[in-house]
């Protein structure tokens, strides 16, 4: 957090993911050694986007320059769908990962390899720019 609250006090837009990435970081280490799958780890997960957004957000507003209201509603709602999305991934991700192991782990990493190349599919397609 004391990363992340340097990069916003400095306005420094390059410190946010690594403040991300420390805060992931140290979730993973508080999760070593546990073998069950967390089912928290998908709002985690979340919440680290979120974070991420909104400190960015933070960081590149000006205050001599005044947002229209339709612009930052737009951005909030899309920022809203983006962690709904995301949800929704996080959570079939860790369904699969949670495939017992009677069925094997191949069986699992290809459910997992799979359910990752739909959503990025679907990432893809969804903001992918039409061509003149």
């Amino acid at each position: 957090m004391l990363v992340l609250l340097v990069a916003l006090v400095m306005r420094w837009p390059s410190a946010v993911p690594w403040a991300v990435a420390v805060l992931a970081g140290s979730y993973l280490a508080g999760r070593t050694g546990h073998a069950t799958v967390d089912g928290r780890a998908a709002i985690v997960g979340v919440l680290l986007l979120l974070s991420a957004e909104l400190a960015s957000w933070s960081v590149d507003v000006d205050k001599r320059l005044v947002s229209e209201r339709p612009l930052v509603v737009r951005r909030a709602a899309i920022l809203l769908a983006l962690c709904v999305l995301a949800l929704v991934a996080n959570f079939m991700l860790l369904a699969t990962s949670a495939v017992s192991a009677s069925s094997g782990a191949a069986l699992a990493t290809i459910g997992t390899a799979a359910a990752v190349a739909a959503v990025a599919l679907v990432v893809r397609m969804a903001f992918r720019t039409p061509r003149r």
